[in-house]
C-alpha cells in the first residue's frame, strides 16, 4: 500500500525523482529519453541513529560515497514478509559495477536476506542495475518473521564513479499467510518453451528505459529498436499460476558488435529473477548469428507465479515471483561500441495459465494488501479487496416471514390498484353523468495454501 498524501504529492515526488535522475545520469540522445527513476525522496543515515522508516512504496535516495546507508522497516503484522529492491543507473564502462543490500534484525546485519549486483558494463553508457531480496522464512517464530522492526542497509558501490548517483528503493510488505503449511500449496512444473510466430504487423509501443517507466502491455507482438549499450523494457501483468514467455526476433546486419550480448530477461515486481534457465536445454528454434549477421531469435520463459516460487530453496530454480507487474528487459550488453547501428526487432509476448489451486490465502490485516496482477505493488496501485455481503439462505413458500411479507406486499399492490381504478371510475362518472357505478373488481396477487 502506497501511503502517499495524494495525487499532488505523488506528482511532486515523481518530478523530484526525474530531476535527481537527470542530474546523476549521462546525457541521452534526442531520440532516446534515457533511463528514468522516481520515488518519494528519502535520506538514509550513515548510522542506525535516526534512520528513516520505509513502508510499502517507492523511494529515491543517492548511493553512499563511503560506508552504508541505513533505513528501518517497521513491521505491520507478525509473519509478514518484506520484499526489497534497489535499482540505479550506473556510470557505465566498468569491468564490474554494483552494490550490496542486506536486511537483518539489527543494524548492519544480513541475517534476514541479502542481495548484490555485479555486472561488467563495458560499452554501456547508462546500464540499468538492480538487486533484490526477501525476508521470507517457513519458520513461523523465526526472528525475521516476528521482529517488530527490521533494518535495511545499502552499501557503497563497487565503482567509485557511481557514488552519489540516484537509486530507487522498492519496499513491499506482503501479508502473512492464513496458516503455515507450504505443503498445502502445489509447486508448479516449469512451463516448456513454445516457439511463436510474430505478427506481421507488430504494435508500435514506445518501450521504457527502466522498469519504472515501462509501459504496461498484454499478449502480442511489439516493435522494438535495439541499440548497443541500451535497455528496453515492457511491463506485463501476471496473476498467480500464470507464466510469461518473451520471444525476440530480428535480423542483424553484418559487422554488428557482439550479437551474443543481446539478451532477454523477465523480472518480478520487486526486480527479482523469475526465469527458467535454458543453459542445458536451449530451445531448438533459438539462433544467435556471428558478426557476419543473420537471423537472431532468443527469449526468456518465466517461472510460474506461485507462493512456492517466491523464494525457492532449490538452487536450480531462480525465481522471486509474486503476482503483479512483471518486466521484460531487452539488453545489448558487452558491445564495447555504444555507437553501433540501431536494429529493428519484434518482441512477442505470451501468457499462459489461470489462477487456481496455487492462489495463497492471506490473513486479513489493516494496512496490508496481498499481491494483485495489475499492480507494481509499490506505487499505490494496490486496491483493498471489495467486501462482499454474505449470501442469505433462499426463502421457501412455507417460511412464515416470507408469507407475511408476501401478504403485505400483495395487499399493498391490491390497494394501489384499487385507488387507481376508483379514480378512473370517478373521472368516468364526472364525464358521463348517466354512467353506472363501477362494478367491483376481483384481484389476485401471486406472492409471489501456505496456503491457507
Amino acid at each position: 500500500m502506497d501511503r502517499s498524501l495524494g495525487a499532488l504529492t505523488r506528482l511532486a515526488a515523481a518530478l523530484a525523482g526525474l530531476v535527481l535522475a537527470a542530474a546523476g545520469a549521462p546525457a541521452a540522445a534526442a531520440d532516446d529519453p534515457g533511463p528514468a527513476l522516481a520515488g518519494t525522496p528519502v535520506t538514509g543515515t550513515p548510522t542506525e541513529a535516526r534512520a528513516p522508516a520505509l513502508a510499502t512504496g517507492r523511494y529515491l535516495d543517492r548511493l553512499p560515497a563511503r560506508g552504508s546507508l541505513h533505513y528501518r522497516l517497521p513491521r505491520t503484522a507478525t509473519g509478514s514478509t518484506f520484499h526489497v529492491a534497489v535499482m540505479f543507473v550506473g556510470s557505465g564502462g566498468s569491468v564490474g559495477e554494483g552494490v550490496r543490500v542486506q536486511v537483518g534484525t539489527t543494524p548492519g546485519d544480513q541475517g534476514c536476506g541479502s542481495g548484490g549486483v555485479f555486472r561488467p558494463t563495458v560499452g554501456e553508457p547508462a546500464p540499468v542495475l538492480f538487486t533484490g531480496l526477501t525476508t521470507w522464512t517457513d519458520v513461523e517464530d523465526h526472528p525475521c518473521a516476528v521482529a517488530t522492526e527490521l533494518y535495511l542497509s545499502v552499501g557503497e558501490p563497487d565503482e567509485d564513479a557511481d557514488a552519489g548517483r540516484p537509486m530507487e528503493i522498492l519496499v513491499y510488505e506482503e501479508p502473512p499467510l492464513s496458516a503455515y503449511g507450504l505443503d498445502l500449496l502445489p509447486t508448479p512444473e516449469p512451463v516448456p518453451w513454445t516457439a511463436q510466430r510474430p505478427a506481421r504487423r507488430p504494435r508500435d509501443v514506445p518501450a521504457g528505459t527502466t522498469p519504472t517507466n515501462a509501459p504496461v502491455v498484454g499478449d502480442g507482438t511489439y516493435a522494438l529498436t535495439l541499440r548497443p549499450g541500451r535497455t528496453r523494457v515492457l511491463a506485463v501483468p501476471l496473476d498467480w499460476d500464470q507464466t510469461l514467455q518473451a520471444q525476440l526476433d530480428t535480423r542483424l546486419p553484418a559487422g554488428v558488435p557482439t550479437p551474443e550480448g543481446i539478451a532477454v530477461d523477465v523480472v518480478s515486481p520487486l526486480l527479482g529473477t523469475s526465469e527458467r534457465p535454458f543453459t542445458a536445454d536451449r530451445p531448438a528454434d533459438w539462433r544467435v548469428p556471428g558478426t557476419d549477421g543473420g537471423r537472431l531469435r532468443t527469449g526468456a520463459q518465466s517461472q510460474v507465479v506461485s507462493y512456492a516460487n517466491r523464494n525457492s530453496y532449490d538452487a536450480s530454480i531462480t525465481t522471486e515471483a509474486l503476482a503483479g507487474i512483471h518486466y521484460v528487459l531487452v539488453r545489448w550488453t558487452g558491445t564495447g561500441n555504444a555507437a553501433g547501428p540501431d536494429v529493428p526487432a519484434t518482441l512477442t509476448l505470451r501468457t499462459t495459465g489461470v489462477p487456481g489451486d496455487g492462489v495463497p490465502s492471506y490473513t486479513p490485516v489493516d494496512g496490508l494488501i496481498g499481491p494483485q496482477p495489475a499492480s507494481r505493488l509499490v506505487d499505490g496501485t494496490l486496491q483493498a479487496p471489495v467486501a462482499t455481503a454474505p449470501e442469505r439462505a433462499p426463502r421457501t413458500d412455507d417460511d412464515p416471514l416470507l408469507s407475511r411479507r408476501t401478504l403485505v406486499a400483495g395487499g399493498g399492490v391490491a390497494a394501489l390498484l384499487l385507488v387507481v381504478l376508483l379514480g378512473r371510475a370517478r373521472r368516468h362518472s364526472r364525464n358521463h353523468p348517466h354512467a353506472g357505478a363501477a362494478r367491483p373488481l376481483s384481484h389476485h396477487e401471486r406472492g409471489g495454501r501456505h496456503r491457507g
